[in-house]
C-alpha cells in the first residue's frame, strides 16, 4: 500500500443506540447483512450525535464514504427520531452517510404485519387493501402508528384505538396530513380489557381486520368480543410473550382459521418477515451512498418478501 494512502473498502457500521447496551440482536442482523464491522455507540445522547456523525463522514474521503453506513436504533423511539433529524443536518454534500433506521425493530415489525395481513386480505378476501377497513389496537405507539400510515397509504381506512385519545388523535392527524386524506380516525380503547365497556367492540364492529401492537402479555381482544364482531375476517398480532394480544390465536398461525371465518396471523409469522425485512433494509444501506432506510422502505421490502 501506498504510503500515506488510506486503504478504504472495508463495509463499517456505526451503530448509534439510545440504549447503555446497544442490541446483540441488531449486531448479529447488521453483520448478517455484510458488514464487516460494526462499531456500537451505546448510551448515545442528542448533544453527542452530530460529532459522532461528521466523525465518521470525514476519514475516508467523498469517495470511501461510501462504505460507512449509520444504524439508529434503541427502546426509545421518539430520541432516536430526534438522533436521524441531527444525523440528517450534520450531513453536506459530497459527505453523506447512508442510514439505516430502525428503533426497537418498530420499522421493520410494521412492515412485516401490514405486509402480511395485505397478503391474508388478498388471498382469504378476495380485496386489497384499499377495499377494507383496519382497527389497530394500542395503535398510538411505535408500531402502531407506523403501522396506520402504511395501510393508509395503500388505501386503507384506519382506526387508531388507545387509551389515551389524545395519542390516538395525534397519530391520526399526522397521518392523514401525511396522505392529504381523511383515512385515519381516534378511537378510546382501555388498556386492559377489565375496564373495558364496550368501547373495544364499538372501535372494531366496522373493520375486516384487526390487529395488535400491544405490549407483551397484554389481551386485547378477547375471543368473546371477536366472536361477536360480524365484519371481522382478519386478525394479527405482534406480541409473541403469552397471552397474546389476540385471545386464542397460535404463535405461528399463518392465515389459519381461528374461529369460523376469521383467519389469524401470530407474531412468529409476522417475525419471520420482520428478520427478512431487517436484514435486507440493512444491506440495502451498506449498498448504498446516501439515504434513510426507515418504514416505508421496509414495506417495500416486506411486501416483496410476502409475495404482494
Amino acid at each position: 500500500m501506498q504510503k500515506g494512502v488510506l486503504k478504504v473498502g472495508k463495509k463499517v457500521v456505526f451503530f448509534l443506540s439510545t440504549d447503555k447496551y446497544p442490541s446483540p440482536f441488531d449486531v448479529l442482523v447488521i453483520y448478517d447483512a455484510g458488514a464487516d464491522a460494526v462499531v456500537p455507540c451505546g448510551g448515545l445522547e442528542l448533544d453527542d450525535v452530530r460529532d459522532l456523525v461528521l466523525d465518521a463522514m470525514f476519514p475516508r474521503g467523498p469517495k470511501g464514504i461510501v462504505d460507512t453506513t449509520i444504524f439508529i436504533g434503541g427502546k426509545d423511539v421518539d430520541k432516536c427520531e430526534k438522533v436521524l433529524d441531527i444525523a440528517k443536518r450534520a450531513m453536506f454534500p459530497p459527505f453523506e452517510i447512508a442510514i439505516a433506521f430502525d428503533p426497537a425493530g418498530a420499522c421493520t415489525t410494521s412492515a412485516a404485519m401490514v405486509a402480511k395481513v395485505a397478503k391474508a386480505v388478498k388471498e382469504k378476501l378476495d380485496k386489497s387493501l384499499s377495499d377494507i377497513t383496519v382497527t389497530i389496537l394500542a395503535g398510538s405507539g411505535a408500531v402502531g402508528s407506523r403501522a396506520a400510515l402504511l395501510f393508509a397509504k395503500d388505501g386503507a381506512r384506519v382506526v387508531v384505538g388507545a387509551s389515551r385519545v389524545e395519542a390516538a388523535q395525534k397519530v391520526a392527524k399526522e397521518v392523514n396530513e401525511k396522505i392529504g386524506e381523511e383515512r385515519v380516525r381516534p378511537a378510546f380503547v382501555p388498556r386492559s380489557i377489565s375496564e373495558d365497556k364496550g368501547e373495544t367492540y364499538e372501535a372494531c364492529k366496522d373493520s375486516d381486520v384487526v390487529v395488535s401492537t400491544a405490549a407483551p402479555g397484554v389481551i386485547k381482544l378477547p375471543l368473546e368480543i371477536l366472536k361477536k364482531l360480524d365484519k371481522c375476517r382478519v386478525v394479527a398480532d405482534v406480541n409473541a410473550v403469552p397471552p397474546l394480544g389476540i385471545e386464542g390465536l397460535k404463535m405461528d398461525s399463518d392465515s389459519e382459521e381461528l374461529i369460523p371465518g376469521v383467519y389469524g396471523i401470530g407474531p412468529l409469522s409476522i417475525g419471520n418477515v420482520k428478520l427478512q425485512a431487517e436484514l435486507k433494509l440493512i444491506e440495502k444501506a451498506i449498498n448504498s451512498k446516501k439515504g434513510v432506510f426507515g418504514h416505508e422502505e421496509a414495506y417495500d421490502l416486506a411486501k416483496e418478501l410476502v409475495g404482494v
